[in-house]
C-alpha cells in the first residue's frame, strides 16, 4: 500500500479558534476511549457509543446517530485488534471495522461538516528501520490487521483536511477488564495478559526481537486532547517515551508487580505467530510536539503507576 506522507505534510498546527463542545465517541468501552472520557477538557460533553450500541459500518445507523447527537467532533475509538485472527477467519471483520467502518464515519462526518479523529497503529510500518519512524516515512504493513489499519487512516485523511489520523503503539491502561483482570483474558493489554498467564505458568516464552513503545492510555488521552485543540487535522503519532523489546517489557511487569515468573526469550521466527509484526516500530512524536503537545513520560514510569494503582 502507498504511503500517505503527502497528506500529512500540509497539516497546519495553529491554535483553533473554535473548541469542541460536543464530541461523539465510538467504541466507548475500549481502554483508550475510557481514558479519553476521563480526561476530557472542561466544557467538553462526551456522547459515548459502544460497539454494541453503534456499528460504525452501518451507514444508516451512523448517519442517524450523528444527526441526533449533532456533535462538532467525532472520535472513532472502535477497532478490530485481533492481529493473528485477522490472518484467517477474522479477515472480513478486520476490514469491516478498520476500513469500511472508517469510510462510513468519514462520509457521515463530511456530510455534516464535522471533523473525524481516527486511531491507527505503528504496525503500518514494516520494521526495516532502526531509528524512530516519522509520519513521512514509507509504510509497509506486514499483515491483514496492519493493512486494514493503513486503509483506515488513508480513508480518514482523504475524507477531509480537518480529519485526524493518530498512530498509537502498544496500549495499556485501566479498562473494564482491570477490576477482574486475573479472572479474564485481557485483549490488547500486555501487562495484564502477562500477569494472567503467570498465574498458571512458571515460564513464559516472549519474543525478544520486536522493539516498540508501550503507551499508557491516560497519558495518551491527555496528549490526544492537546493535539485536537491545537492542530487543524492531519497525520500524527503519539506514544510514551522510550522503547523496549517484549521480553524485557514482560520482565519489567513482573519486577514491578513482584511476581515470580521466568521469561524465556525467543525470536519472532521461533514464536511463529500467524501474523508478522514489524521488528522495529518506535515512532517519533516530534510533529505532535511542534503542535504544542507535551512530551509523554517514559513508559517505565507510566507502567509503574498503572501496576501500583
Amino acid at each position: 500500500m502507498p504511503s500517505v506522507s503527502f497528506l500529512c505534510s500540509e497539516a497546519p498546527c495553529s491554535i483553533k479558534s473554535m473548541q469542541f463542545q460536543r464530541v461523539l465517541l465510538t467504541g466507548a468501552r475500549g481502554q483508550l476511549a475510557r481514558a479519553l472520557q476521563n480526561s476530557a477538557p472542561s466544557g467538553v460533553e462526551i456522547v459515548p457509543f459502544s460497539r454494541v450500541e453503534l456499528d460504525i459500518a452501518d451507514a444508516e445507523a451512523v448517519a442517524g446517530t450523528l444527526q441526533a447527537a449533532r456533535p462538532n467532533l467525532v472520535i472513532n475509538g472502535a477497532a478490530y485488534n485481533l492481529v493473528d485472527k485477522a490472518e484467517s477467519d477474522g479477515m472480513a471483520d478486520a476490514l469491516r471495522v478498520n476500513a469500511l467502518g472508517v469510510a462510513t464515519l468519514a462520509r457521515a462526518c463530511r456530510e455534516m461538516g464535522v471533523p473525524l479523529a481516527h486511531f491507527s497503529t505503528d504496525y503500518v510500518f514494516d520494521g526495516a528501520k532502526n531509528s524512530p519512524y516519522s509520519e513521512d516515512d514509507k509504510t509497509g504493513p506486514l499483515g491483514v490487521y496492519a493493512a486494514s489499519k493503513l486503509a483506515g487512516e488513508n480513508i480518514a485523511l482523504a475524507g477531509s483536511p480537518r480529519n485526524f489520523a493518530i498512530r498509537v503503539c502498544r496500549l495499556f491502561g485501566p479498562s473494564e477488564q482491570s477490576s477482574s483482570a486475573l479472572g479474564s483474558k485481557p485483549v490488547g493489554n500486555f501487562p495484564l495478559a502477562m500477569l494472567n498467564l503467570a498465574q498458571s505458568r512458571p515460564l513464559l516464552r516472549v519474543v525478544c526481537d520486536q522493539i516498540g513503545t508501550p503507551t499508557y492510555t491516560p497519558d495518551l488521552a491527555t496528549a490526544v486532547w492537546q493535539l485536537l485543540q491545537n492542530a487543524d487535522g492531519g497525520l500524527f503519532q503519539l506514544s510514551n517515551a522510550g522503547e523496549v523489546t517484549f521480553d524485557e517489557y514482560a520482565r519489567e511487569v513482573f519486577a514491578i508487580a513482584d511476581v515470580k515468573c521466568e521469561v524465556q526469550s525467543v525470536t519472532s521466527d521461533d514464536y511463529a505467530a500467524p501474523a508478522r509484526r514489524p521488528l522495529y516500530s518506535t515512532m517519533s512524536n516530534a510533529k505532535a510536539h511542534e503542535c504544542g503537545v507535551m512530551p509523554l513520560r517514559d513508559w517505565r514510569e507510566a507502567l509503574r503507576e498503572f501496576l501500583q494503582h
